[in-house]
């Protein structure tokens, strides 16, 4: 218990001494570690977006890094209305979770230091999209020059035009980092509605949400998650959330329809046109409900 105390209180110099003794500041990670989190401010900004690559089989990911720490009034170091961090960057590399139609692949091949403008190059280990390449139409060019999807034109593909499901960044929150990453609107349905972990749901619903123009398969999957009572409740409310917030009449309200038609469906007692008592038995069930009074 003092040493838990101790841990909690200790000042910088007394911390520093604790990691030197438990992993000796002449390793690299660590000799990089304090001069770049502690001994001087900002934290990465990560601005990403992919391009699927049909003949060589791969994922190309632009990367933009920048700083969230105010620049020198007089340096000329803006990158995209962030701040770059210089060439120094953060120690390490960040991971990128693939998920592809064969199975999932972490590339931990994202430097954080040097170039703040960058292409990364990720090899995709599913044959889908090879195969499908060898049906090519006549006429089209055979240098390849055709071949890039960019991710931004291919919202009402199919997932059958390449191997991806859906692309993580960091999935671990390894990095205290502000990530913007962009990928086909279609991919962010496929992490909404297969992915198990409750921190990259979250992530696809806040993403769904601030769609520009949204389309009813967007709608159909927040509700399809919110009706999905083996999902964390918390992430429920927030499709439930989600649902309110797109409902327009460019979708002819069909957010606030559904949700009127998940309240209805639990809660209304058609018997005497009232609102039943409130049930107890499931307590996140109960939770989401409550968020729609």
């Amino acid at each position: 218990m003092h040493t838990i105390e101790f841990i909690r209180l200790c000042s910088f110099i007394q911390f520093r001494h604790l990691a030197n003794k438990i992993g000796n500041l002449e390793r690299p990670f660590l000799k990089e570690f304090f001069p770049r989190w502690i001994e001087s401010c900002g934290c990465p900004i990560m601005r990403l977006g992919i391009s699927y690559n049909k003949r060589r089989n791969l994922v190309e990911l632009a990367v933009s890094r920048g700083c969230t720490a105010k620049a020198d009034p007089g340096s000329d170091s803006h990158v995209n209305g962030d701040i770059q961090e210089g060439a120094t960057g953060w120690p390490g590399m960040m991971s990128v979770r693939v998920h592809e139609t064969d199975g999932v692949y972490d590339h931990p091949i994202l430097p954080m230091a040097g170039e703040a403008l960058q292409v990364v190059e990720l090899q995709c280990h599913s044959k889908l999209a090879a195969k499908r390449f060898q049906k090519t139409k006549k006429g089209s060019k055979p240098d390849g020059s055709d071949d890039n999807v960019d991710a931004s034109t291919q919202e009402n593909r199919t997932s059958m035009d390449s191997p991806l499901l859906w692309i993580r960044v960091d999935p671990e929150m390894e990095y205290l980092a502000e990530i913007h990453f962009h990928q086909p609107i279609q991919m962010w349905i496929n992490q909404l509605e297969k992915d198990k972990d409750v921190i990259s749901q979250s992530q696809a619903i806040a993403v769904l949400e601030k769609l520009p123009q949204l389309s009813f398969a967007v709608i159909n999957a927040l509700n399809n998650f919110l009706n999905d009572t083996k999902a964390f409740w918390r992430v429920r409310v927030e499709a439930a959330y989600a649902l309110a917030v797109t409902a327009s009449e460019e979708t002819d309200l069909a957010g606030l329809l559904h949700l009127v038609k998940f309240y209805k469906s639990r809660r209304f007692d058609t018997d005497i046109g009232l609102p039943r008592p409130n049930d107890f038995h499931d307590i996140p069930e109960y939770f989401v409900l409550e968020v729609m009074h």
